[in-house]
């Protein structure tokens, strides 16, 4: 009888362990805990300024355009961000499922077809970054993207 008790509450321990690593794990990878976000574009075989990319935190906004020429002068520009912008982009993306997705889907950029990234760093400081196709976003991110697309569309510097 000592022996199945015994048993018992090493297995009841084990799983109580277990439960609280994955309550530990599972509130790092959540929209709360979103430091960074950054999302950016890009085409190879381009003339002028080929590079957008904008990096969002709750205060600000900070956008850069650059090139792959040397005389082509990289531009940027920050902006404060509303509550509102924040907590709408923060929330737009499922983080846990984005964190399992590979770092490179499809052939971005190929055939000078563009290529398109988002970037995401947690407050512990754990980054994961996917690029993909141009306007061939994973599935995770299908009418979520479209928030960062309209946000960099409008403050495009060229």
């Amino acid at each position: 009888m000592k022996i199945y008790s015994m048993k018992n509450c090493i297995y009841q321990t084990i799983i109580i362990l277990f439960a609280l690593f994955l309550t530990t794990c599972s509130d790092d990878i959540n929209p709360e805990n979103i430091k960074t976000i950054k999302y950016g574009t890009s085409f190879g075989m381009c003339i002028g300024y080929c590079k957008h990319e904008m990096k969002v935190n709750s205060n600000k906004i900070e956008y850069n355009s650059s090139g792959w020429q040397e005389n082509v002068i990289a531009k940027s520009k920050t902006e404060s961000i509303e509550v509102s912008t924040w907590k709408s982009l923060n929330s737009a993306i499922d983080v846990q499922s984005f964190f399992e997705l590979p770092e490179t889907i499809g052939c971005p950029d190929c055939a000078d077809g563009g290529a398109e990234w988002i970037e995401i760093e947690l407050n512990n400081s754990d980054t994961h970054k996917v690029v993909f196709e141009y306007y061939h976003e994973p599935e995770i991110l299908k009418n979520k993207i479209n928030k960062f697309r309209e946000l960099m569309n409008k403050e495009i510097i060229d």
